[in-house]
């Protein structure tokens, strides 16, 4: 029974990848100096691809689930230094503070009934926490490191 469901899938999966040759190219490149310029499908030019250019042939499902992808939220999972907790007025005082002597460090204040919490930091690594709260220690003696969901790391242009 296994076995002939396992043939069966097989089978499936053989016949949609063999149904590959229907699938128009949806994008072609052409390297022209630095700069890579599009073609169209149906362009002469695409029957003939020198060597050095690029040709995709792509399901237009999987350009859908590529947009689906970058437009949804992706949770990263790591760590950050929390040097509060506590009052309002003083949780934001502290952020100031904070953000003066550290402006290249991001500071997250959130509100957990009946205190408010200062967080620090999007670190990866338990060790650039451990870093992180070393160096805190003496200006915000109560610190300790918390698992958290974190912010990925801006890419500069």
């Amino acid at each position: 029974m296994r076995s002939t469901l396992l043939t069966a899938f097989l089978l499936l999966v053989a016949s949609a990848f063999s149904q590959t040759d229907s699938i128009p190219a949806t994008r072609t490149f052409q390297r022209h100096g630095d700069v890579m310029k599009p073609v169209p499908a149906d362009s002469p030019e695409v029957a003939v691809v020198p060597p050095g250019d690029v040709k995709l042939i792509v399901d237009p499902r999987v350009e859908t689930m590529m947009k689906d992808y970058t437009s949804r939220k992706h949770v990263q999972r790591g760590y950050r230094v929390q040097i509060f907790l506590g009052d309002r007025k003083t949780a934001e005082d502290t952020k100031r503070t904070f953000l003066q002597k550290y402006p290249d460090v991001p500071a997250y204040l959130s509100w957990l009934a009946p205190n408010f919490r200062l967080r620090v930091g999007d670190l990866r690594t338990r060790l650039e926490a451990e870093k992180l709260m070393a160096e805190l220690k003496p200006l915000f003696p109560g610190s300790y490191i918390v698992p958290d969901a974190i912010e990925m790391p801006r890419i500069e242009n």
